[in-house]
């Protein structure tokens, strides 16, 4: 009965002590970050920087911070600081900026994300934008031990990377610039737990040494979950001016130049192959719709121009889809799935979408009976808002 333990025990003494896993190569493992990122499906993140200025001109600045996106295109980055702060709010058809210290926002067209692409990457400013590409501007990286961090009640364990990186550009002209960035990235799911930036280098006014220091760490954190709408919805704050651009004397939103003047011209193919010519429709209210397959709030937006053309059309309306510089295969494929009945027109070229500056799609236009534009709408809009403005143009 001996014989089997002291075989086991004689087996386990030969082969020694376990080994640990080896560590990963520093750049290897950011290049794990970057497609961690890029793979997700959604992610919210919430915490705070905390940044410490010193040399000369000391200071110490906290700012609680919310991350939030998902692949629709939804995203919230809300930086928390009546000085230093802003809001971007994007519920995947409009863009809402708000800025804290001049109680001003702007609103535009979200930008479209093809169905493609993974996971958009974070606005430049966002504080995790650097995870989506963390070689950009690497010199050099390092592993430097191991940590366990707590985000939240949840401890994970972590590689330490240490990263020397190129200094901002606005520091170029300084040969004593340093700058470096530590990562702790998470071994389970190769997610960055915590930063911390170290940038150093000389007052151009005294010649005397400066650094700050940044730690940006998170008490929440969940990826690839559903995500709840009211982190994508703009609350207009009290007070707040509606602006075009942000700054002391800024005016408010202006409408486009486009509207008042005749409409441009255009005459394209069909996408059963008959020929239109806009010129031959003055006298009657046209809504064109400039759209494309991949534009996800184009999909928002064509049900309901669809319905409008449905209930207005027997009314004298005319209404043209204008595929946005799409191949005809591509179009027909769409429409087998989506069997839409307004005219479908082919812009492949992009030339009349340029005449009608739709550089944001959907791009809607309202011309009224008299030939001129009396309405322009970039992003999606509500259907209300369209019957309004068919309204305005004889249509009801």
């Amino acid at each position: 009965m001996l014989e089997p333990i002291l075989a086991a025990l004689l087996a386990l003494t030969l082969a020694g002590p376990a080994r640990a896993a080896p560590a990963p190569d520093a750049r290897a493992l950011l290049q794990q970050v970057s497609a961690a990122y890029r793979a997700l499906t959604s992610y919210h993140f919430e915490g705070a920087m905390n940044t410490r200025m010193s040399g000369g001109a000391d200071q110490s600045l906290e700012v609680p911070l919310v991350l939030a996106a998902d692949r629709a295109g939804r995203t919230r980055l809300d930086l928390r600081h009546p000085q230093q702060g802003g809001l971007l709010v994007s519920d995947g058809r409009q863009t809402s900026t708000y800025i804290y210290s001049l109680n001003q926002y702007t609103q535009k067209p979200a930008e479209a994300v093809a169905d493609s692409a993974g996971m958009p990457k974070p606005p430049q400013n966002s504080p995790i934008a650097r995870y989506f590409d963390p070689l950009q501007d690497l010199k050099a990286a390092e592993l430097t031990g191991e940590q366990q961090i707590t985000v939240g009640a949840t401890p994970a364990d972590c590689w330490v990377v240490r990263c020397d990186m190129m200094p901002p550009q606005a520091l170029a002209a300084d040969s004593t610039a340093r700058a470096t960035v530590t990562f702790w990235v998470e071994k389970a799911r190769a997610l960055v737990l915590r930063d911390s930036i170290s940038i150093s280098l000389r007052n151009p006014a005294t010649g005397a040494n400066m650094a700050m220091d940044q730690v940006t760490s998170f008490t929440l954190g969940r990826v690839n979950e559903a995500l709840p709408d009211s982190l994508f919805a703009f609350a207009i704050p009290a007070g707040a001016k509606l602006v075009q651009a942000f700054g002391p004397q800024a005016g408010p939103e202006v409408p486009s130049p486009l509207v008042g003047k005749p409409a441009p011209p255009f005459t394209l193919k069909g996408v059963k192959g008959s020929t239109v010519s806009l010129a031959s429709y003055k006298g009657k209210v046209v809504l064109l719709d400039f759209w494309a397959t991949w534009c996800r709030p184009c999909r928002i937006e064509m049900p309901r121009v669809e319905a409008l053309y449905k209930e207005f059309k027997a009314k004298g309306l005319v209404v043209f889809g204008v595929n946005y510089a799409e191949d005809i295969a591509t179009v027909k494929g769409f429409l087998a799935r989506n069997p839409y009945t307004m005219p479908i027109l082919l812009d492949q070229k992009g030339e009349a979408g340029q005449l009608y500056q739709a550089d944001a799609i959907p791009t809607l236009v309202v011309i009224g009976k008299d030939g001129k534009i009396s309405a322009y709408f970039q992003g999606v809009r509500e259907e209300s808002v369209l019957r309004e403005a068919l309204a305005k143009a004889g249509i009801k």
